[in-house]
């Protein structure tokens, strides 16, 4: 992690000597010839990054996004003179190919930041990077893989909006673990019944879900 910020803080040197309005993206690179990922649950993966904004941008709007099939979150951190900064992290499910062959499924995370306030912002930024890192890190679920490819979401997300509160009021309620196993079965069941999910992919998740139980 040590060698990943610090090609962060050059790359941010080097947008702060351009002195404009700048975007840095933040992201777990590639290990060798793979991608990591981390194998937790949706929840686990939503809860770490509202939990780095609830320390770092407490008093903070913390906003919904979706980009594409993505979510995750932006917070805008405003200064004198109209100036501002704005952060973001892209919560992503994917799907590899751990050494062994295993198909894995789990998530990985962009974090990019932008705006006028570049040196106060991009600090901010790597201190959000650094937090949610060490969390996922403490998890001990870090998988390299390779054939990285996006992967479904395992409820619909309404647990885990921030729905525009600061970001002392968004952490999440954690739930008893058997209790929470229990909803996400159902609701992927519910999901392949739909037809939203096809059978492998509801009895690749569900075995995943029971494995941890």
């Amino acid at each position: 992690m040590k060698r990943l910020l610090g090609l962060v803080a050059a790359a941010l040197m080097a947008l702060v000597a351009a002195g404009c309005t700048a975007s840095t993206t933040l992201v777990r690179r590639d290990q060798g010839e793979g991608q990591v990922i981390y194998r937790i649950s949706e929840e686990e993966a939503f809860t770490i990054v509202l939990d780095a904004y609830a320390v770092l941008l407490p008093k903070q709007s913390v906003d919904d996004i979706v980009d594409g099939l993505r979510r995750g979150y932006n917070a805008d951190q405003r200064f004198a003179r109209l100036n501002w900064y704005s952060h973001r992290v892209l919560v992503i499910p994917a799907v590899g190919t751990d050494a062994s062959g295993s198909e894995v499924h789990g998530y990985w995370f962009d974090i990019s930041g932008s705006g006028s306030m570049l040196i106060i912002g991009s600090i901010k930024s790597t201190e959000l990077l650094t937090r949610i890192l060490e969390a996922l890190d403490a998890t001990g679920t870090a998988t390299v893989v390779t054939n990285l490819r996006e992967g479904r979401y395992e409820t619909d997300g309404r647990a885990y909006r921030a729905e525009g509160r600061d970001g002392r009021d968004v952490r999440t309620s954690p739930r008893s673990s058997g209790t929470g196993d229990a909803d996400r079965l159902s609701e992927l069941k519910s999901m392949r019944d739909k037809g939203l999910i096809t059978g492998k992919e509801y009895e690749a998740k569900r075995r995943q879900i029971l494995d941890r139980m």
